[in-house]
C-alpha cells in the first residue's frame, strides 16, 4: 500500500508540473505575439513584399507605367538598391526587412527614402524610375532602342527645312512657318551658326552680323529641293475631327535607306516635345512614329526624301483646344525640335 501512495503522489506530481509547463509556453508565446504585434514587423514585411512586387512589375511591363504606391511608408526609412528593398524604422542595424526583386542586368540603382509621404514608380521610355514624385509623360518613347551610327552628327548635314502648305498649296502655314524659323533660330545658336540650312521656302539673312536665316513667311513661293539635303524636316498640324484627342506623330518613310535613322530623330524630337514642362498645361494623348509607304500614302511629303533622313512632324490636334494651345507655343516648340537634333548621334 506505501508504495502504491507513492506512484501516486509522483503521478500527481508530474500531472501539476506538466500543467505549470504549458501555462509558461502559453503565456510566452502570448507575450511573444504582442511583442510582434506592437514591433509593427508584419506591416514591414508585408510593405517590403508589396515593394519588391511593385519593382518586378515595372521590369516586365511592356510598355510606358506610372505606379501611385497607396500604402502609408510615411513612418520607413527604405533604401532601393541594384535588386533589393530594405526597409526599417530607426535603426538599419536592428530592424532591417530586407527583399530582393528580380530587375535587369544593366539595371543599377542607388536611392534612399526617409518617411517619404509617397512614393511613385515608373517604367518610361524603357528606364525605371523610382521617386516621391514623377513629372514624367507616360508617351515618352524609347530611343535607346534604336542603333546608329554614334559618329554620325547632324551638325555635319545639309539640313532642309519644310514647313509645308495648305491644302490648296497657295497660301503657306504660317504657323508652322513660324515654328520652322523658331526651330532654325535655335539650331543656329546651339550649333554656333551652322552654314547648311535649307529651305523649300525663300530664306532671308535677317541678322547680317550673326548670319542667321530666317524663312519669308509672307513668301509664298517654293525654293530649295530635298535632293540637295541630307536631312529634311517637315512640319504640319494634326487635324482630327475627334476633339479629345492631341497627339503628336512623326512619319518616316518605310524601307528608306534612313529608315532607322529617321527613326531615330522622330524619336528624339517627340521625347524632347513630351519632356518640355512648357507644356505640362497641356494635355498630350498619345505620341506614336508612323512608318509609310510613298506610293500608298496621301500624306504631302515633299519629293526626292526616300533615301533622306526624313521626319514628317505633325503636331498636336488643331482641331482641338489642347492643339491649339500647343501649337501657340511656337519658341518652346522650335526649341524642342532643335533639342531632338542635338541630341542624335550622342
Amino acid at each position: 500500500m506505501p508504495s502504491m501512495k507513492k506512484r501516486g503522489d509522483s503521478t500527481v506530481l508530474s500531472y501539476l508540473g506538466e500543467i505549470v509547463a504549458a501555462a509558461v509556453v502559453a503565456l510566452l508565446l502570448i507575450s511573444t505575439s504582442f511583442n510582434f504585434a506592437d514591433s509593427k514587423t508584419p506591416t514591414k514585411v508585408y510593405i517590403s513584399n508589396d515593394l519588391a512586387l511593385v519593382m518586378d512589375s515595372l521590369f516586365s511591363s511592356p510598355g510606358n507605367i506610372i505606379i501611385n504606391y497607396t500604402e502609408d511608408v510615411s513612418n520607413y526609412t527604405i533604401e532601393f538598391n541594384d535588386d533589393s528593398i530594405l526597409l526599417y524604422n530607426i535603426d538599419k542595424n536592428l530592424d532591417t526587412i530586407s527583399r530582393k526583386f528580380v530587375g535587369y542586368q544593366d539595371y543599377a540603382v542607388d536611392l534612399k527614402f526617409t518617411k517619404p509621404k509617397t512614393i511613385q514608380f515608373a517604367s518610361i521610355g524603357g528606364k525605371i524610375i523610382i521617386d516621391e514624385k514623377i513629372n514624367k509623360n507616360i508617351n515618352i518613347l524609347s530611343c535607346d532602342e534604336i542603333r546608329v551610327d554614334k559618329t554620325e552628327n547632324l551638325k555635319d548635314k545639309k539640313i532642309l527645312v519644310d514647313p509645308g502648305y495648305e491644302s490648296n498649296e497657295i497660301e503657306p502655314s504660317k504657323e508652322m512657318c513660324y515654328i520652322a524659323n523658331s526651330f532654325i533660330f535655335e539650331i543656329t545658336n546651339n550649333w554656333l551658326n551652322h552654314p547648311n540650312i535649307l529651305s523649300t521656302r525663300n530664306l532671308n539673312e535677317y541678322s547680317e552680323d550673326e548670319g542667321i536665316l530666317s524663312i519669308n513667311c509672307n513668301d509664298p513661293s517654293k525654293s530649295d529641293k530635298p535632293a540637295d539635303a541630307d536631312v529634311v524636316i517637315s512640319l504640319r498640324a494634326g487635324k482630327g475631327k475627334d476633339t479629345t484627342t492631341n497627339n503628336i506623330k512623326a512619319f518616316i518613310v518605310s524601307g528608306s535607306d534612313k529608315e532607322k535613322e529617321s527613326r531615330k530623330l522622330a524619336c528624339l524630337i517627340i521625347n524632347s516635345i513630351l519632356e518640355n514642362k512648357a507644356f505640362d498645361d497641356i494635355r498630350i494623348t498619345g505620341a506614336s512614329i508612323v512608318p509609310v509607304d510613298l506610293e500608298a500614302t496621301d500624306k504631302d511629303f515633299p519629293e526626292g526624301i526616300k533615301n533622306k533622313i526624313f521626319v514628317m512632324l505633325e503636331i498636336g490636334n488643331s482641331e482641338s483646344d489642347d492643339g491649339k494651345e500647343l501649337l501657340k507655343k511656337i519658341s518652346e516648340l522650335g526649341g524642342s525640335i532643335s533639342n531632338g537634333f542635338t541630341e542624335y548621334g550622342n
